[in-house]
């Protein structure tokens, strides 16, 4: 990675903690970080430090990593959240990952947590590109549905107004009285008209902005 990354790391064992910023370093990982330990400097971290990626203990004394992560899904859904432990079993591992946790890695095996912080990361941009896109393709649509209905609605109607005022000017009088007043109220017509085109215009220049 040539960017920075921004590591949280829920932890309270000293010697563990310098032990898997050794095994990042090590690993050529460019990061920087913040150590917590309890929920109100975890939250605290979450709003301030804004991590990239979530390293957590699974048990500590006055807090634990599924509380954590609970936390992190309702504050940061997107945050990768990876349980560093030394005491947690496969199975419970499993349930873990199923339950939304990115994944795991053992305390006396973190020559595996470096792959796996990467594959989170990576999966991490990924979502968001695709999310970036789902979120342009809607305001797309968003705006091709604003444009059939002002095309189906907003035209046909002052089209229809505008052949119903012609059947009323009396062409074989011109200075019939009532041709004025249809010619006022064609005006106002039109006018009306000429906006909607230009809404439609704009619309269709905004899809093409997000297009590119």
């Amino acid at each position: 990675m040539t960017d920075t990354c921004k590591i949280l790391i829920l932890e309270d064992n000293q010697s563990d903690i310098d032990l898997l910023k050794r095994e990042l370093r090590k690993n050529g990982l460019n990061f920087s970080s913040e150590v917590v330990q309890t929920r109100e400097s975890f939250v605290s971290a979450l709003d301030h430090f804004l991590p990239d990626i979530i390293l957590s203990d699974y048990t500590l004394p006055t807090f634990d990593g599924v509380a954590a992560f609970k936390i992190k899904q309702i504050k940061s859904p997107d945050t990768p959240f990876i349980i560093v432990s030394g005491s947690i079993g496969e199975e419970r591992s499993v349930e873990l990952i199923r339950d939304g946790v990115t994944d795991y890695a053992l305390k006396d095996k973190l020559f595996s947590l470096c792959p796996k912080i990467n594959r989170a990361l990576k999966d991490a941009e990924q979502k968001k590109v695709k999310r970036n896109t789902d979120e342009e393709l809607k305001a797309q649509y968003e705006k091709l549905l604003k444009i059939a209905f002002l095309q189906s609605h907003q035209v046909r109607v002052p089209i229809a107004n505008i052949l119903g005022l012609h059947s009323l000017f009396n062409f074989d009088d011109p200075t019939d009285p009532v041709n004025g007043k249809v010619l006022n109220m064609l005006k106002l017509v039109a006018e009306n008209l000429d906006k909607t085109i230009h809404e439609i215009v704009k619309n269709t220049s905004e899809i093409r902005e997000i297009i590119r």
